[in-house]
C-alpha cells in the first residue's frame, strides 16, 4: 500500500497549500483575490481527484482480499454454500467473493476466489461409523443412505443417481465385497432338485446361513470441469446462475456417469445370452436374461437397464408379427421405457450389443467427500490478457459394489 500513503501525502500537501492561501488573506484582513481563488480551486480539485484514486486503490484491495487473492500456495479451504441454496449456480452467486465482485466489478491483475461447496452433506446429524470384526480388524465402514443423490433434485435421472448414496469422511474406503454366498437352509431352494427346503429337529444344530467376504478398499478420484465466461457475464448475476446450472453442471454429471459406468464394468460383474438363457434373441429376451441371473445368481431383484441409444431404439421399435403394430407405443407417442417393468436410462456409455441389469441401490453405493465446489479465477494461460474467467467445479468420488453378482451383462 505504499502508492496509497504517497498519495495521501499529496493529498495533505494540496489540502495545505489551499489552507495556506485563505489563512494569508485573513491575516491581511482582506478578501482572496480572483487568483488566490483559482488556485484554491485547483488545490480543491487536486484533492477531489486524489481521493478518488486513493479510494478506487483501497476498493480494489478491499476485493483482492475478499476474493482471495495473492493466495499462497495450497489454497484456501473450501467455504460452504448458504443452507438454502438450491442450485449450484445459485451456491456461486450468494458466496461473498461473488458478492464482492458485483459490488466492486471484476478486479485487476491476477486473482481467485475461494471455493464454494455445495451439497456437502447428505444427514443433518452426521454420521455413525459402525465397525466390523474379524475382518481384518475394525473396519469402519460408512453407512448407505437409500435416499436421492447429492445434486440436487431438479436434475434429471442420471447412473450416478441409481446407486446408493453415501458420504465419506476419508480418502480411502474400505468395505467388504460379497464373494461367496452359502444359502444353508435354503440350499435345496437354490439347486436345480425338486427337494423341499431343509428342516430342523427341536434341539438339533441348525444350518448356516452366512456370506463370506473379500476385504477391499477404494481410493476416492476427483473430477474437475471448468469453463470460460467473459468478466461482462461474471457480473450478471442471473446469466452466471444459468450457466453454472446448465453447462458446467452438465458436464459434471456426464464425467459421474463416465467414472462410475467404468467402475461397475471393472468389477467382477456376469454375463447373460437371451439366446441361451431364455430361448429368444431379441432385447426383451436379453433384458429378461439379465434379470434372470440377477435373481438367481445375486439374490436381488434388479431395479434399472443401462442400454446404449442405438439399442433402445432397436428395442423400442420392433413390432408385432401379427398386426405389425409396435411392441412399445406409436411414432406419435413417446416409446415405453420400462421393459418387464424395469425403467431404462440411455447412456452412450454403454457399448452397442451389450445392456446392464444390476440391483443398484442395494448392490453399490457411490460415496462422495464433500459437495460440488466450485470456483472462480482468472489464472489459467492468457485469460487476464482476454478478461476471461475460469469458472471450475470438481467434486471427490467413489464406487464401491457390495454384490457384484446383483449386476450383469446381457445381450441378445
Amino acid at each position: 500500500m505504499e502508492i496509497v500513503d504517497y498519495l495521501k501525502r499529496e493529498l495533505a500537501t494540496w489540502a495545505e497549500k489551499a489552507k495556506g492561501i485563505m489563512r494569508k488573506a485573513e491575516d491581511e484582513n482582506r478578501e482572496v483575490s480572483e487568483e488566490e481563488g483559482a488556485e484554491i480551486q485547483k488545490c480543491l480539485s487536486e484533492v477531489g481527484n486524489l481521493k478518488t484514486r486513493i479510494k478506487e486503490i483501497e476498493d480494489r484491495e478491499d476485493l483482492k482480499k475478499a476474493i482471495g487473492d495473492a493466495i499462497a500456495s495450497g489454497g484456501t479451504p473450501n467455504v460452504e454454500a448458504a443452507a438454502d441454496a438450491k442450485s449450484l449456480g445459485e451456491a456461486f452467486a450468494r458466496s461473498d467473493g461473488y458478492k464482492a465482485i458485483k459490488a466492486h466489478g471484476v478486479p485487476s491483475g491476477s486473482w481467485r476466489m475461494p471455493a464454494v461447496e455445495f451439497g456437502a452433506k447428505l444427514t443433518d446429524d452426521g454420521l455413525s461409523v459402525v465397525s466390523i470384526d474379524d475382518a481384518g480388524g475394525n473396519l469402519p465402514l460408512q453407512p448407505q443412505i437409500a435416499r436421492g443423490p447429492v445434486t440436487p433434485a431438479e436434475n434429471a435421472l442420471v447412473i450416478a443417481a441409481l446407486f446408493g448414496q453415501g458420504v465419506a469422511t476419508q480418502n480411502t474406503l474400505v468395505y467388504l465385497e460379497e464373494t461367496t454366498t452359502t444359502p444353508g437352509v435354503l440350499s435345496e431352494r437354490y439347486s436345480d432338485s425338486d427337494a423341499s427346503v431343509t428342516t430342523t429337529a427341536e434341539g438339533a444344530a441348525k444350518p448356516a446361513a452366512f456370506v463370506d467376504f473379500t476385504r477391499r478398499s477404494k481410493e476416492l478420484t476427483k473430477l474437475a470441469a471448468f469453463l470460460p465466461v467473459s468478466d461482462e457475464m461474471l457480473e450478471d448475476e442471473p446469466a452466471i446462475v444459468s450457466y453454472i446450472n446448465s453447462r458446467l453442471g452438465l458436464f459434471i454429471r456426464q464425467a459421474e456417469d463416465a467414472f462410475v459406468l467404468d467402475e461397475l464394468l471393472a468389477a467382477n460383474i456376469g454375463d447373460a445370452d437371451g439366446s441361451v438363457d431364455i430361448g429368444g434373441s431379441n432385447w426383451f429376451d436379453g433384458i429378461a436374461a439379465g434379470i434372470l441371473r440377477v435373481q438367481k445368481h445375486g439374490g436381488v431383484n434388479p431395479d434399472a437397464v443401462l442400454m446404449n441409444p442405438s439399442d433402445f431404439w432397436t428395442m423400442s421399435t420392433q413390432k408385432a408379427a401379427g398386426d405389425g403394430n409396435y411392441f412399445g407405443g406409436s411414432p406419435y407417442r413417446g416409446p415405453q421405457d420400462n421393459p418387464w417393468g424395469l425403467p431404462v436410462l440411455v447412456t452412450n456409455g454403454v457399448n452397442v450389443g451389450t445392456a446392464i441389469v444390476g440391483a443398484f441401490r442395494e448392490g453399490a453405493t457411490v460415496w462422495r467427500k464433500g459437495g460440488v465446489a466450485v470456483q472462480a479465477s482468472n489464472s489459467h494461460e492468457d485469460y487476464f490478457r482476454k478478461n476471461l474467467t475460469a469458472i471450475r467445479a470438481e467434486e471427490r468420488l467413489a464406487l464401491t459394489v457390495y454384490r457384484p453378482s446383483a449386476f450383469c451383462r446381457c445381450t441378445q
